[in-house]
C-alpha cells in the first residue's frame, strides 16, 4: 500500500475484487465456451450454431482488445457487434438473451465452485468498514455475475459497485476501466486496492496509481507490460496482507 507524505499508510477506503480465479473457482475456457453454445442454441432458429458462436466470440474479443471510444456501453457494443455481424434485429437477440436467462444459464453451475476463505477475506474487509467492488472484466450481462456470484457462495449485497457490460464502457486492462470505477467511488487511486489472479488484466490497475495484490493461487499469466506487483501470494496471504492494512 502507498504511503503519505508523513509516512503513514494511506487509508484503504475500497478494495477492488476480480471474480473469476478470485474469489470462485472457474475453468473459464470452459465456461465460456458452455455459455456461447447456450446461448447459440436459444438463437438457432434465426442463426447457424457456428455462425452465432463466432460472432459472439468476436464480440467478447472486441470489447477486451478494442479501446472503444468511452461513450457506448459494452451491452451496446455487444449487441450493435452482434446485429452487424448476423444481419438479426437486437430486439430478437435480447430475447433470447433473456430466454438463455431463464432456461439455460444453470449448465454452468457445475463449472463454478466456491473458495470459502474468500467470503472470510470480504466479510473482514466489510466488518471495517472498507468499500467492496466487484471487478470483474465486463463481458457479461448483469445475470452472469448474479449467478456466479450465488454458485459461489457469495452475496452480491456485499458490493456497493459490480462491474458488468450494462453498466461500463471499457474492460480491463484498459485504464478508462479502473478510472471509471474511482469515478464511480469518488475515490484516488491511492485509496484503492486492485485484488485479482491475472497479471495482465488486473495488475493493469497501476496503470492508474491504483496498487496492487496478486493472488497466484490461480494465476493467469499473459503476455504484455510488466507491471510493478510487490505484493503478491495466495489466499492466506492476501488475508493476512489486509489485516495488516485494516489494523
Amino acid at each position: 500500500m502507498t504511503k503519505n507524505s508523513t509516512g503513514q499508510r494511506a487509508q484503504l477506503k475500497a478494495v477492488l475484487f476480480d471474480l473469476d480465479g478470485t474469489l470462485l473457482r472457474v475453468q473459464m475456457a470452459a465456461f465460456i465456451s458452455c455459455y456461447v453454445d447456450g446461448l447459440a442454441a436459444c438463437c438457432a432458429d434465426l442463426v447457424t450454431p457456428k455462425t452465432f458462436q463466432q460472432a459472439m466470440l468476436g464480440s467478447i474479443r472486441m470489447l477486451v482488445q478494442c479501446d472503444g471510444n468511452g461513450r457506448e456501453t459494452n451491452e451496446r457494443r455487444v449487441f450493435s457487434t452482434l446485429q452487424e455481424r448476423l444481419a438479426v434485429p437486437e430486439k430478437l437477440l435480447r430475447e433470447r438473451f433473456d430466454q438463455y436467462r431463464r432456461e439455460r444459464v444453470s449448465e454452468l453451475q457445475p463449472l463454478v465452485k466456491p473458495i470459502p476463505l474468500a467470503r472470510v477475506i470480504l466479510e473482514e474487509c466489510r466488518q471495517h468498514g472498507v468499500q467492496l467492488v466487484l471487478a470483474t472484466n465486463p463481458v457479461f450481462p448483469r445475470f452472469m455475475i448474479d449467478a456466479r456470484l450465488e454458485w459461489g457462495e457469495l452475496k452480491g449485497q456485499s458490493f456497493c459497485h459490480l462491474t458488468c457490460f450494462e453498466n461500463s464502457r471499457f474492460c480491463k486492462p484498459h485504464a478508462g476501466y479502473f478510472q471509471e470505477i474511482l469515478s464511480q467511488l469518488q475515490l484516488n487511486p491511492e485509496q484503492c486496492l486492485m485484488v485479482g489472479n491475472d497479471t495482465q488484466h488486473d495488475l493493469a490497475a497501476a496503470a492508474v496509481g491504483m496498487p496492487t495484490f496478486l493472488v497466484d493461487t490461480w494465476i493467469v499469466e499473459r503476455d504484455g507490460p510488466d507491471w510493478p506487483c510487490p505484493q503478491r501470494g495466495d489466499h492466506a496471504a492476501l488475508q493476512t496482507y489486509l489485516r495488516d492494512l485494516l489494523a
